[in-house]
């Protein structure tokens, strides 16, 4: 006899920004429109504000989880002696804190479970039999061994997380991606962001402004970066929604909470946005053809391929963050405007793809 019984999926989902919590919620919507019959059990330290607007449908929250990805400076900043710390630390702790993750899955019993991309859950699915999957342009192996070359992180802790992730059933890696030459269970599927509403009516609406204002607004995810605003060119005929409290004197500026609209939906409906390399926000913009000017990121891993993605979409810049107060950002701001834009916006959905692999497991 077939059995009935509806399906539990847990996603372990990584507090580092929130990147992590956008590409999981997506994957999660599409699962619950798929099959609404599903289980969700989250577990995470992102708080439930996040995951309550962006999930319709029932889910259970834990807030648990030992995965902190990197310690950054600032939304641009690796601070990578404390992240070596913390990763000694993880080194030291690794055998408790999976026995802590394996004794929560045992009591919750999912039949998969999905981590975005913490190597702790999957090494406590891997001793528990638990079928599981990961969901992430990359992992943290791949960043710390980018960034870390000290020895025993090198020699012990590398393996401990390589072997966890090569436990998986199959590695989803949504475009744009960092490819793993360690990785041979990788299925690449199309980019995953939800997509908002232009609200621009509203938007004009609830800021008095005239229909040919220009709006721009400053979008560097969960983690900030330290914007002196009241250094922040003005420029006539626009104006700003900043993540700050604007600076007094300053009229073309707004803090975004103003609007009352939802962050997704400004994205959709500004003129440029200022941001950083990361994959939320880049999916997203490149989905609602909003032009962008992004803070320059050498050193992370992802920027080559999620900068390529970029300007495979929409007219784009890359700007040194102490050129911001520059008068280099305004004509950058006018290049950027005047350029095309170079693609539709139009992809085959990733969320979708990998909601149907989860459902095929």
């Amino acid at each position: 006899m077939a059995n009935n019984k509806p399906k539990h999926i847990c996603f372990s989902i990584t507090h580092h920004g929130f990147g992590h919590g956008a590409i999981s919620c997506a994957v999660i919507s599409e699962l619950q429109k798929i099959a609404p019959e599903t289980k969700i059990t989250i577990l995470s330290t992102i708080p439930i504000s996040y995951f309550k607007p962006r999930l319709a449908a029932q889910f259970e929250l834990i807030a648990v989880g030992s995965d902190f990805g990197m310690v950054m400076h600032s939304a641009i900043s690796i601070d990578l002696k404390r992240s070596e710390e913390q990763y000694q630390q993880l080194l030291q702790g690794w055998p408790e804190k999976v026995a802590a993750e394996q004794a929560l899955l045992a009591s919750l019993k999912p039949d998969l479970v999905v981590s975005n991309i913490s190597p702790i859950t999957l090494a406590a699915a891997a001793n528990l039999a638990i079928p599981s999957v990961s969901i992430c342009p990359f992992n943290w192996s791949q960043i710390l061994s980018h960034y870390s070359k000290e020895p025993t992180l090198s020699g012990q802790l590398i393996p401990l997380m390589d072997n966890a992730y090569a436990s998986v059933r199959v590695a989803l890696k949504p475009e744009p991606h960092v490819p793993n030459p360690k990785s041979t269970k990788e299925i690449e599927i199309g980019p995953i962001c939800k997509s908002g509403q232009n609200q621009r009516s509203r938007l004009n609406e609830k800021l008095a402004l005239s229909s040919d204002t220009q709006i721009g607004l400053i979008a560097l995810g969960g983690l900030r970066v330290p914007i002196d605003l009241s250094q922040w060119p003005q420029k006539s005929g626009w104006v700003w929604l900043v993540d700050q409290m604007p600076p007094a004197g300053r009229p073309d500026m707004h803090h975004f909470t103003d609007t009352r609209l939802p962050f997704l939906d400004l994205v959709f409906s500004v003129d440029v946005v200022i941001t950083k390399p990361g994959y939320g926000t880049y999916t997203e913009l490149a989905l609602a053809q909003t032009k962008a000017i992004t803070l320059t990121r050498p050193d992370w891993p992802e920027t080559p391929y999620l900068n390529h993605f970029l300007a495979q979409h929409i007219s784009c810049a890359e700007i040194a963050p102490e050129q911001l107060a520059t008068p280099n950002f305004s004509l950058l701001v006018d290049q950027v405007m005047q350029a095309e834009n170079t693609n539709t916006g139009q992809w085959q959905s990733g969320a979708t793809q990998a909601a149907l692999h989860l459902i095929s497991l």
